[in-house]
């Protein structure tokens, strides 16, 4: 059955594609989200273990340098580029405990959310030669 008549001048072709318009944008914002945090989560993951790796180098030799220097191989190795930027890794040895820390800032890709700011410490149990 038809619609019935429409009065003059009033014409609806066209608001599908507006909403349809919408809800992609929509759409397109919650995908670039979720992918913004799924790549955080993969640099909150390389920087732990840059850390773990560091503190283990440390934990045998005793040396801050070397934990620290280790941490930023594997940094280099994993993320490289803009995520690594502004990335501070400290390590610490002191009696029989190895601790190394890094804080970092990853940027949002959205307008909406705010900076990922990511502090992450973890500690090893120093190996003394007999």
């Amino acid at each position: 059955m038809g619609q019935g008549p429409t009065p003059a001048g009033v014409n609806d072709r066209g608001v599908s594609s507006v909403q349809f318009l919408l809800a992609s944008a929509l759409a397109l914002l919650i995908f670039l989200a979720v992918a913004n945090l799924v790549v955080v989560q993969y640099g909150r993951g390389a920087i732990r273990s840059a850390l773990e790796q560091g503190a283990r180098v440390a934990s045998v030799s005793g040396s801050v340098a070397e934990c620290e220097a280790k941490a930023h191989d594997v940094i280099g190795q994993l993320l490289g580029g803009r995520m690594s930027d502004g990335l501070v890794v400290v390590c610490g040895v002191g009696g029989d405990r190895v601790v190394a820390s890094a804080s970092a800032v990853f940027q949002s890709w959205t307008v909406f959310a705010p900076d990922f700011v990511i502090s992450i410490s973890t500690e090893a149990t120093r190996e003394w030669d007999p």
